[in-house]
């Protein structure tokens, strides 16, 4: 799913490639933040502004497509008996079969941009623009649905005690499991990015004021970390417990568990979409610029690959090392022969 967990993490069990080099490329009608989700067996699913979801095999060639009434640019995420959930702009949420037919559709009262999450016991958790966090049992009946003031539009997370983070514009809500509020904390402007939970229960999210927050499990503030601009992407927490993050201010940020800055990487463009973290440290993430970097646990850069479009989508590791990942040029490309 996006964020590798359902603490959203983005932290793999995979190491990335060695050298950017391109094994393929695969045209979609129209690319869009979509971010791709791999399964098992090694296919890339992944949503595009041509209405479709998408389902490829490791070679790049097209295994089948799936057609909606709207825009995809809500990432997948795969249930283990390999159901894949996907919203739409046509506001709905789709269960897709792994050949690709229709299992169920969930109507909302608006669009979905939200990942879904899927809880341990199978409950799939997921927002919309209408105002509401939905819970959906596996066959598609509705469990709960809880209100905010606002648009859902964000992914939310799961920690290990079943509490369900996300975020509505301005206020990121904690809600027990049968989706009773906990307690909610607001900020000013808004919330810009998904919530991140660290092993020790504190909650990261970006903010739309230039800001990286750090929460208690209560709600209560441990810090907050200035950028000079917007963050819209998700932190993502490194073994030692590093939080890397990006900014519209064109940078990538590590920042320590204590909120001081470790380090920091500037590339030529926003870094709008979230990382990913192999098992050997090293980040991968897209820009703005055109390029998918990746950087070494100390700040210095391992190697960049171009694209002839930004990137606004977060990169996807292979169990072999390949990093796939989208641009705004309308491809799905395969960085790396990689290897475990």
């Amino acid at each position: 799913m996006l964020h590798h967990d359902l603490q959203h993490t983005s932290r793999s069990s995979y190491q990335g490639p060695a050298s950017p080099d391109k094994k393929w490329d695969f045209e979609i009608g129209e690319g869009g933040p979509s971010s791709a989700a791999i399964d098992s067996d090694g296919t890339i699913y992944v949503g595009s502004n041509d209405h479709r979801l998408y389902a490829l095999k490791p070679d790049g060639t097209k295994k089948w497509e799936f057609l909606t009434g709207g825009k995809v640019q809500a990432s997948p995420a795969i249930d283990s008996d390999g159901t894949i959930y996907i919203g739409s702009l046509d506001n709905k949420l789709y269960a897709v079969k792994s050949n690709g037919t229709k299992k169920w559709e969930f109507p909302t009262g608006e669009i979905v941009t939200s990942c879904p999450a899927i809880g341990p016991d199978g409950t799939i958790y997921f927002g919309s623009w209408d105002h509401k966090l939905y819970a959906l049992k596996s066959d598609g009946t509705k469990k709960w649905e809880f209100a905010t003031g606002a648009a859902v539009s964000a992914s939310p997370a799961i920690a290990a005690d079943g509490t369900i983070y996300f975020g509505s514009e301005e206020t990121l809500y904690a809600l027990g499991p049968d989706g009773t509020k906990k307690w909610e904390f607001v900020t000013p402007d808004g919330m810009g990015s998904d919530p991140t939970i660290a092993s020790d229960g504190t909650i990261y999210f970006g903010a739309l004021h230039n800001k990286l927050y750090a929460l208690k499990p209560d709600g209560t503030k441990r810090w907050e970390f200035a950028t000079g601009d917007m963050v819209t992407s998700c932190p993502a927490i490194a073994s030692d417990g590093t939080i890397y993050v990006g900014s519209w201010d064109h940078k990538l940020y590590a920042v320590r568990p204590d909120g001081t800055r470790k380090w920091e990487f500037a590339t030529e463009g926003a870094v709008i979409a979230s990382l990913a973290i192999a098992s050997d440290g090293t980040i991968y993430f897209g820009s703005g610029d055109k390029k998918v970097y990746a950087i070494n646990p100390d700040g210095n850069r391992k190697w960049e690959f171009a694209t002839e479009g930004a990137v606004q989508s977060s990169p996807a590791i292979a169990s072999e090392g390949t990093i796939y990942i989208g641009s705004l040029d309308n491809k799905i490309y395969a960085i790396g022969a990689g290897r475990r």
